[in-house]
This record gives C-alpha cells, structure tokens and sequence, in this order.
C-alpha cells in the first residue's frame, strides 16, 4: 500500500451520519468509508491506514455492538477525565473517576481518535513511526500497531490489533 492515497469521493458519506450496519462486514465498510474520509480531510503525512483504525475499532466495540458502542457512539472506547463533562460510567464499575466519551455519531469518535494519535503527547512514538514511514513511501501496519501499546491497558492489545489487521488484509 502506497501514502499516496487514492482520492475516494465518498458523495453520500458525511460524517454527521449515523453509521448503520446489521452485520461485520456492514461494519468494516461502514467505519472504512469514516477513516478513508476523514483521510482525504487531513495532511497526507497524518493520515492513519483504515486497517489500523478499523481494527482497533473492532477490538474496542466488537463490532459496534458494545455498550459504549450503542449507548455512547464509542467505537474506540475513548475515555472521559474530567468529570463535569458527559460521560458513560461502566456499568459493571459506576464508580470509577473517569468516564466514557459521548459522541453524536460513531464515525465522530473515529475522527477523535485519529486526532488523538496525531496530537496527544502519549502518542508521539506513534507519530515518528507514521511519518518515518510516510517520508519513505511505505506503511508497515505490524509497527505502527506496536507504537500503541499505550493506548489500552491489555498487555496483548497490540496483537490482538495485528490479528485483526491481517484479517482484514486476507478478506480485503
């Protein structure tokens, strides 16, 4: 796969949209057209590969069918610090001091994620190895999903992220 993106028009596709899907694939398409447009909105060097942002959305929402998924627009279980902000508290853990992010859409939350990687200072390792990879004209997805060991607690996230990604690459 090539930086050089593919300019896609995605006419019927708007962000504000509400992302309906009745099965997995319904949903690798319908969180793919999200990235792949918010893509053609951002800097070439900061684009994030689909791959990446649709498998993490998998391995957060299953496949937007987890609660925060349906309750709070969350497919990449982003979380909420501060506390006079909206949020959904877990509910097998209403106590906790953060909350989850409330979007108005799905594809919202994938747009906060892929701001995320490109500014939060906890992604910074993400962010040299995404333009290492941009400024050299190749994407390898094993790497960039190894820069964010950060961005869950699991210590086996990043390879639940790669078997997902490969996934993805032998049904595409």
């Amino acid at each position: 796969m090539n930086w050089l993106c593919v300019t896609l028009m995605l006419c019927a596709f708007s962000p504000l949209d509400e992302m309906t899907y009745n099965n997995k694939e319904e949903f690798i398409e319908q969180s793919r057209n999200c990235v792949m447009w918010y893509n053609t909105e951002i800097p070439p060097q900061r684009r994030i590969p689909w791959q990446l942002a649709v498998a993490q959305a998998i391995q957060e929402s299953n496949y937007g069918k987890s609660y925060f998924a349906t309750e709070a627009n969350n497919l990449m279980g982003l979380k909420e610090f501060d506390e006079s902000r909206d949020g959904l508290k877990p509910r097998d853990n209403p106590n906790v001091k953060w909350s989850i992010k409330i979007f108005d859409t799905k594809c919202q939350s994938m747009i906060f994620y892929m701001n995320l990687l490109n500014v939060n200072h906890n992604y910074e390792e993400f962010r040299l190895e995404q333009l290492k990879q941009w400024t050299a004209d190749y994407v390898d997805l094993e790497k960039l999903a190894k820069s964010l060991a950060i961005y869950a607690e699991d210590v086996y996230y990043t390879q639940k992220i790669i078997r997902i990604m490969r996934e993805l690459e032998s049904n595409d």
